[in-house]
């Protein structure tokens, strides 16, 4: 490729970009290491934590990569060497983005309680420090995947091989998935038993530490939110990077090779904004303040690298109004999601006052505010496509699009890591007895509830878009082979097809379900066996209930892939390709709109209690058990079942891409 023409070779580019993000995530790894924590009860609070996480993900892992050993096996049977060494390249690189995540948090969590302990100001710059290592490792391994794969695709005789490129983001999504799913059935689990005995037995605060379930809920904030969440948005960018590369094929004759590497310097545009808006974050005290010049930041200085990319090295502006609208449906997802989730929201007041007259009613509403709520960011998706679509005049520009939501991730995770971090640095402060300075713990947790939810606003425009992304990319690998609605095959497909995720979905609550049994009963228990753990003299068991969470989320978070991976393939293997593409079709518009739903409901859900611990209503003990109920109910939807929907698009799509050979060549009945 002639880079002559650029004023900066465009890999050059991306290597700087990456190389900035590395001696940033040094740096601020030093600066959290090398902070000493002097009080010894947030010490040992701390070392039950770590020591808990990283039992978890020890053996999620072993069990993962026995997984991962006999795919990666498979495909080198059907599929050759190369593909086999793409998933697995996409497999490790999954697993090291969780592994940061789980490992910086853990760390981060006790140097922010000390550093609270000195000013609010202090605790927010730890806690971002934190964050934003987890949110830069995130997308500088997304890069350095995809530029690996570039250069073997460069280096290759046959030229780009989509098997090759899929079985990458393959890799990255069904590891994703596992470890989002083990992940959330440990912490969901913890959390759920911790409350219901806790909250409504006991009526004990929260965190409170006679309550033997809540180190395990503290250590899966950080398995859950912060090692399921790095995998998940690290497969996200790898399958978003990996169709861009495959729908560029079709456009090589418009763009030249360059086409291969807008999405590569599209993101690396987006390190280089998700450092200036961390800089800036770090230069101001107010948490909140911090935050939105943080966002403000990272979009302004988006939108001029994405211009600079679509003008300088791509020579089409309607590329950058493209990248522009995928950008804006992003915001505007955000309103979205806190209206309907807010604190002080009209549906979350609402509820709040439904919950008033019992915990039915706050249910029935949550329920109908999470239907109503997935239409919009459906509509909003709709438009950015279409429009994306006439402004450039071919398909190329959703692709633009869907990566103009992915542009603000890296800054998006580094908030999305602080809320986990200061709720529990909150925890362990309260645990340990450290502080009485609350109100700095609660405002930091504030920020850390409106960046979650800002989050989710992420996550749904992301997932939504995936949808059309997906069925563009199958569609032109396959051959623009038509879906036919006369024949009961196709119809059989689509049915099919949306009905998978609501039995994936089932699965994934039942296993929350199950574990959260032996949970409470192990919880209650404790307190009946030895009053004295209430009473504060002894200790309780924290260890019983972590072993609890481990064994049974590692048990039970494998049988909801493999029953809509092996429908999805056997369907196939069936029908073939025609018929498998409506099946694509009814499961991706399915897992969208339900993933869109489930956010959003345990959204509201949580914040109707949040709503409770805000009022002056404390002592009223009807209240609180509805809204307790509510966000126990809330809790697995939005933080495991909604996730989990938006990983499982990706990893079927990429599985349908990566045999769609095979499955041309050999399906038994194709129709």
């Amino acid at each position: 490729m002639d880079t002559k023409e650029y004023p900066v070779p465009p890999e050059l580019l991306i290597s700087i970009s990456v190389l900035a993000s590395i001696i940033t995530i040094i740096f601020l790894t030093l600066r959290i290491i090398r902070k000493n924590v002097r009080d010894p009860r947030v010490v040992r609070i701390a070392g039950y934590i770590e020591s808990g996480a990283s039992a978890f993900l020890r053996t999620e892992y072993s069990v993962i990569m026995l997984f991962d050993t006999l795919v990666a096996t498979i495909l080198f049977l059907f599929l050759g060497f190369k593909t086999a060494v793409a998933f697995v390249l996409g497999a490790v690189l999954s697993l090291a983005s969780g592994f940061v995540g789980m490992k910086i948090a853990v760390k981060a969590n006790s140097r922010t309680t000390e550093s609270v302990n000195g000013s609010i100001s202090k605790g927010l710059k730890m806690a971002l420090s934190g964050g934003s290592v987890i949110g830069l490792c995130v997308i500088s391994l997304s890069l350095l995947g995809i530029l690996v794969l570039v250069s073997m695709v460069g280096q290759s005789s046959s030229g780009l091989e989509v098997e090759f490129l899929t079985g990458y983001a393959m890799g990255a999504s069904l590891t994703a998935i596992f470890i989002q799913i083990g992940g959330g059935i440990f912490t969901k689990s913890a959390d759920i038993g911790a409350d219901i005995v806790g909250k409504i037995d006991y009526r004990l605060p929260e965190d409170d530490p006679r309550n033997p379930a809540v180190i395990a809920d503290l250590v899966g904030d950080n398995v859950g939110d912060c090692a399921g969440r790095g995998a998940d948005l690290f497969e996200t960018l790898s399958g978003d990077l990996v169709t861009s590369m495959i729908i560029g094929l079709f456009f090589i004759d418009r763009y030249g090779y360059m086409i291969l590497l807008f999405s590569p310097l599209f993101l690396s545009v987006g390190i280089l904004s998700t450092l200036v808006s961390i800089i800036i974050a770090f230069k101001i005290s107010n948490p909140t303040r911090s935050f939105l010049t943080s966002i403000i930041v990272s979009t302004l200085s988006s939108s001029i690298g994405l211009y600079f990319v679509s003008t300088v090295f791509m020579k089409d502006i309607t590329l950058f109004y493209a990248g522009m609208s995928g950008l804006f449906v992003t915001l505007l997802m955000s309103i979205v999601s806190n209206y309907y989730t807010g604190v002080n929201s009209p549906p979350v007041k609402h509820m709040y006052e439904s919950a008033k007259r019992g915990a039915a009613i706050n249910m029935i509403s949550g329920f109908a505010y999470g239907l109503r709520g997935a239409v919009i960011p459906v509509f909003l998706v709709s438009i950015a496509a279409i429009f994306s679509y006439l402004i450039t005049g071919n398909v190329y520009g959703l692709v633009a699009a869907n990566i103009g939501t992915d542009i603000l991730i890296g800054t998006v995770m580094a908030w999305d890591a602080f809320g986990p971090i200061v709720d529990n640095a909150g925890g362990i402060n309260e645990m340990s007895g450290a502080s009485s300075n609350n109100e700095a713990f609660d405002a930091l947790d504030a920020v850390g509830n409106t960046t979650k939810a800002y989050t989710k606003a992420f996550a749904l425009a992301s997932g939504t878009f995936t949808a059309f992304i997906a069925l563009m990319t199958y569609y032109r690998v396959v051959g623009n082979r038509p879906i036919d609605l006369t024949n009961p095959f196709h119809i059989a497909g689509l049915l099919i097809g949306i009905a998978i995720p609501f039995l994936f979905s089932s699965y994934i609550m039942s296993a929350v379900d199950s574990t959260t049994l032996v949970m409470v009963d192990e919880v209650r228990r404790q307190f009946n066996e030895n009053p004295r753990i209430l009473s504060g003299h002894d200790l309780p068991a924290y260890d019983k209930c972590v072993r609890i969470a481990t064994l049974k989320a590692l048990k039970q978070m494998s049988l909801p892939v493999l029953i809509a991976e092996a429908s999805f393939l056997g369907f196939g293997i069936l029908f073939g390709v025609n018929a498998l593409a409506g099946m694509l079709i009814g499961l991706l518009g399915s897992s969208a709109i339900l993933g869109i739903k489930c956010i959003l409901m345990g959204g509201a859900f949580d914040n109707t209690k949040k709503l409770f611990e805000l009022s002056n209503n404390n002592g009223d003990e009807s209240l609180q058990t509805a809204v307790v109920t509510g966000d126990t109910f809330g809790d697995p939807l939005k933080d495991v079942v909604g996730p989990s929907l938006t990983i499982l698009m990706k990893s079927i799509t990429m599985t349908a891409l990566t045999f769609e050979a095979i499955l041309l060549k050999y399906a038994i009945f194709p129709v």
